[in-house]
C-alpha cells in the first residue's frame, strides 16, 4: 500500500486535517499582514514642496492667504483641469525683465489624508530620492526570492516543521526591530530579513497542507492557504486605518510570529511523507497512527510496512531542467509564476492611484480574493487545473486592458471603472495564483517537490520586485498613453502566459508522483492507455447496415 492509500484509508480529510490545517494556516495570516503593510509604510503619497518661513504649512491649504502664499513661491500647472502644485521645485528669485527662476527644494508636505506617517515621510523619499521607496519593495520581494530557494531545500533537507518554525522567529524579531530604525539601508536589510522569514513559512506550509490530505482533499488545503492569507490582508486594511502610524502597526503585527514559533515547537507535528522519504518509518507510523485515532479509523498495521515514498537521500532539483518532461513543464511554470505575482502585487501597489478611499480600495482588493478562492474550490475538479488557471489568467489580462478605456476616452466622471476593472482583475488572478500553486505541487514528485516548488516561487518573487518598477513605466510617456501602459503590459503577459499553460498535463484527481521513475511510469501509462484506445476503435468490428425495411419496421 502506497501513501497516498494510506492517507486515505486513514482519512485524508478527517478531524486530525482539519484542526492541523488551521493551526499551521495561523503563520499564514502572519505573512498577509507583513506584505499588506508595506502598502502604508512605503505609500505612494502626494506632496509639494514646503512654503519657507512657514512652520505651519500643510499639503491642504487652510485659508486663501494659505493659498496666495503657496501660489507666491511653489509653481504650478494644470492637468485635467485640475491645478496641480510641484513637487520638487520652488521659486528662488524674480529677474530683472520679470521671469521666475526655480530651484529644488529640500523640505516638503505630506498629503495625510491617509497616513500620518509613514517611511516615505519620515525619511523624505521623493523627489530625487523617490527611488529608494521603490527599492524598499524590491528588498523585500529579493528575500522571498532568497528564501524560494534556500528555505524550499532545507525544508527537504531537514523538515518542514523546523524550517517553518526558525522562519517565523526570523520574521517576528526583524520585523519588530524595523520599528526602531531611522536609516533606509538598514530598513532595507531588515525587510530583507522578515521577507526571508515569511516565505520560509509559507511555503513549507502549502507542502505540508498538501502532503497530509488525500487526493480529493488536496485541493481545497491548497486553496483554503490562499484565502487565509487574503485574511491577512483584510486585517491589514483595518488595522492601518485606526493605526494610521507605521512603527506601531509594524510591532503590532509582527508580535504574532514569535507566539506562533512559540506554539508550533511544542504542537507541530512533522510531515509524515517527508519521514518516510527519510526512512524515518517508526517516526512516520506514530504519526499516522495519531492521525488514525482523531480521526477514527483504524490504520492498516498489515500494510504499514509496504508504505513507499522517494528512497533517495540527495536533492536532485537540478533534474527539473533536465529531465525533458518536466523541463517543459518547469519553463511553462516559470512564466507563469512570474506573471502570476508581477500582476497581483502591481495591482496590489497600484491601488494608492485609484479613485476612492485607499483604506476601503485595499479591503476591497483583499476581500475580493474570497469569491476567487471560492470559484477555485467549486470548479476545479469539476473543469479541471489547466483549464481553469488558463481561463482566469485571460479574463486577468481582459480585465486590466479593459481598464485603459476609462483613461483614454473617459472623464474624470468614470474614473471608477478603472478601480472595478483593478478589483475584478484582482479576483482573476487571485484565483490564477491559489491554483498555480496546487498545480505545480501535483506536477513534481516528492522527492524535489518542495525544492522545485521554491524554485518556481523565486521567480514569482522576481516578478514581484519587477511590480513597482513596472508602474514606474507610465513615467516613460508623458500623459494618458503614459498611464496605461502598466495596465497594458500586465494584461497582455497575463493573457501570454495563460495560453502556453494549455501545453501542461492535466493533474486532477490523480495521485502525486513520489519518485522520478514516477514520471516515466506516468508518461509510458498514459502513452499505453492512448495507444489501446485507438487500437481498440481500429480493430472494432464495424455494425452491418441495417436494410431500409427493417428500419422502417
Amino acid at each position: 500500500m502506497d501513501y497516498e492509500e494510506v492517507i486515505g484509508t486513514i482519512g485524508g480529510c478527517g478531524l486530525y486535517q482539519k484542526l492541523m490545517l488551521a493551526f499551521l494556516f495561523s503563520s499564514t495570516i502572519m505573512d498577509g499582514l507583513q506584505i499588506g503593510s508595506m502598502v502604508f509604510m512605503v505609500p505612494d503619497l502626494d506632496y509639494r514642496c514646503a512654503v519657507p518661513g512657514y512652520n505651519n504649512d500643510t499639503y491642504k491649504i487652510q485659508s486663501e492667504i494659505h493659498e496666495e502664499l503657496i501660489n507666491e513661491y511653489i509653481p504650478k500647472s494644470e492637468n485635467d483641469g485640475e491645478v496641480v502644485y510641484d513637487k520638487c521645485l520652488i521659486y528662488s528669485s524674480t529677474t530683472e525683465n520679470g521671469n521666475r527662476t526655480t530651484q529644488k527644494c529640500s523640505s516638503w508636505v505630506y498629503d495625510k489624508t491617509n497616513t500620518h506617517t509613514s517611511i516615505t515621510s519620515e525619511l523624505n523619499l521623493v523627489c530625487d530620492d523617490a527611488i529608494l521607496a521603490k527599492h524598499a519593495f524590491t528588498f523585500f520581494f529579493l528575500g522571498y526570492l532568497f528564501a524560494m530557494v534556500v528555505c524550499g531545500i532545507l525544508s527537504d533537507r531537514f523538515g518542514r516543521k523546523k524550517v517553518i518554525i526558525v522562519s517565523l522567529f526570523l520574521q517576528g524579531s526583524t520585523g519588530i526591530a524595523t520599528a526602531f530604525i531611522s536609516n533606509i539601508y538598514a530598513i532595507y536589510v531588515l525587510r530583507f530579513l522578515t521577507a526571508i522569514g515569511g516565505a520560509g513559512s509559507f511555503v513549507p506550509s502549502v507542502v505540508f497542507a498538501s502532503e497530509i490530505s488525500s487526493v480529493d482533499s488536496r485541493m481545497k488545503s491548497s486553496i483554503v492557504i490562499q484565502v487565509v492569507f487574503a485574511v491577512g490582508l483584510m486585517i491589514t486594511s483595518l488595522l492601518t486605518y485606526f493605526v494610521r502610524t507605521w512603527k506601531p502597526v509594524v510591532i503590532i503585527i509582527s508580535v504574532p510570529s514569535l507566539v506562533l514559533g512559540v506554539a508550533y515547537v511544542c504542537f507541530l507535528d512533522e510531515s509524515p511523507r517527508w519521514l518516510l522519504n527519510k526512512k524515518r518509518t517508526k517516526d512516520a507510523n506514530l504519526i499516522l497512527s495519531n492521525i488514525a485515532k482523531l480521526n477514527k479509523t483504524v490504520l492498516p498495521q498489515t500494510e504499514i510496512v509496504n508504505i513507499s515514498s522517494s528512497n533517495n537521500k540527495k536533492v536532485e532539483i537540478w533534474k527539473m531542467f533536465t529531465i525533458p518532461q518536466l523541463l517543459k513543464r518547469t519553463l511553462i511554470f516559470i512564466l507563469n509564476w512570474v506573471t502570476v505575482s508581477l500582476v497581483y502585487y502591481g495591482l496590489t501597489l497600484n491601488v494608492g492611484k485609484l479613485y476612492g478611499n485607499l483604506y476601503m480600495n485595499f479591503f476591497l482588493i483583499s476581500v475580493v480574493e474570497l469569491p476567487g478562492h471560492a470559484l477555485c474550490i467549486l470548479l476545479l475538479n469539476r473543469v479541471g487545473r489547466k483549464n481553469l488557471h488558463t481561463s482566469m489568467m485571460v479574463l486577468t489580462g481582459v480585465a486590466c486592458i479593459a481598464g485603459i478605456f476609462p483613461v483614454l476616452y473617459g472623464t474624470k466622471a468614470h474614473r471608477w471603472m478603472l478601480t472595478a476593472s483593478s478589483i475584478l482583475g484582482r479576483l482573476f488572478i487571485s484565483a490564477a495564483f491559489g491554483i498555480v500553486y496546487l498545480y505545480s505541487l501535483e506536477l513534481y514528485p516528492t522527492c524535489i517537490r518542495n525544492g522545485a516548488l521554491g524554485t518556481l516561487s523565486t521567480f514569482a518573487r522576481i516578478g514581484g520586485a519587477l511590480a513597482p518598477y513596472t508602474l514606474n513605466v507610465s513615467d516613460l510617456i508623458p500623459g494618458k498613453v503614459g498611464r496605461i501602459l502598466p495596465m497594458v503590459l500586465m494584461g497582455a503577459l497575463s493573457v501570454i502566459a495563460g495560453l502556453f499553460s494549455l501545453l501542461l498535463p492535466e493533474t486532477n484527481n490523480r495521485k502525486m508522483m513520489d519518485n522520478f521513475s514516477d514520471l516515466t511510469k506516468s508518461g509510458e501509462l498514459e502513452f499505453a492507455i492512448k495507444k489501446d484506445a485507438i487500437l481498440k476503435e481500429e480493430t472494432q468490428p464495424m455494425k452491418p447496415i441495417q436494410p431500409a425495411e427493417d428500419i422502417k419496421s
